[in-house]
């Protein structure tokens, strides 16, 4: 009987410290597995929602920097505008110049004294 109760004691033995282990590890890897692959497909969406901010981010620097330069380019036809305005209100002024000069060469007379006006005008 003694021997009986020691061979039973030893596969007890080698049950408790080798066959229960290895269950366990069999049993809980499956669960084991899943919880790795649940934090990989989080890190993974982690990084796919950081990616879309840093895209987001850039976009909408890009969208600021093209409404900069919209206005700039408003304001430089503006300005533009402005001065093709002045160029044409000189333009004319020039005009009514030229013929008020011609209009006063017309009339201007080349000998000193008018009794004998060069050219006789009825002026």
């Amino acid at each position: 009987m003694e021997q009986l109760s020691e061979i039973s004691n030893i596969i007890g033995g080698i049950v408790t410290t080798i066959l229960l282990p290895l269950l366990g590890v069999f049993l809980f890897y499956d669960q084991k597995k899943r919880k790795e692959e649940a934090a990989a497909r989080k890190a993974e969406a982690d990084n796919i929602t950081s990616y879309a901010a840093e895209w987001k981010e850039l976009y909408e620097k890009k969208e600021n920097k093209v409404h900069e330069l919209d206005a700039k380019i408003d304001q430089l036809y503006a300005e533009k505008n402005e001065d093709r305005q002045r160029i044409r209100e000189l333009m004319e002024k020039n005009q009514e110049l030229e013929l008020k000069n011609q209009s006063l060469e017309i009339t201007k007379c080349k000998k000193r004294g008018c009794p004998d006006r060069e050219p006789p005008s009825d002026y």
